[in-house]
């Protein structure tokens, strides 16, 4: 699963969110940077949460809940300073 989005009025940052279930693999950027790698090769957990401040003033945070299915795929909701932003499933 791989999605981005855009969070900011005039300062515009961009979130990248990258899961790869068959190598266990997630990877987090914020404007291109990486701010966060997890792998795992076993064990996947059937809830995860990441939350990442997206700029220096501490204005917005982005918190990302990944939520495995019975076998394939995933559900993933983010959001916006507590609030509900996006929403995505698939595989």
């Amino acid at each position: 699963m791989k999605f981005c989005i855009e969070v900011g009025e005039a300062e515009k940052h961009l979130v990248e969110f990258n899961f790869n279930q068959l190598l266990g693999q997630i990877v987090i950027k914020v404007d291109r940077k990486e701010v966060k790698r997890n792998q795992r090769l076993f064990d996947e957990p059937i809830h995860e949460t990441h939350v990442i401040p997206v700029d220096a003033g501490g204005k917005y945070i982005v918190r990302i809940e990944k939520e495995r299915k019975q076998l394939f795929g995933q559900k993933c909701r983010v959001f916006l300073n507590n609030r509900l932003f996006k929403y995505y499933e698939g595989v």
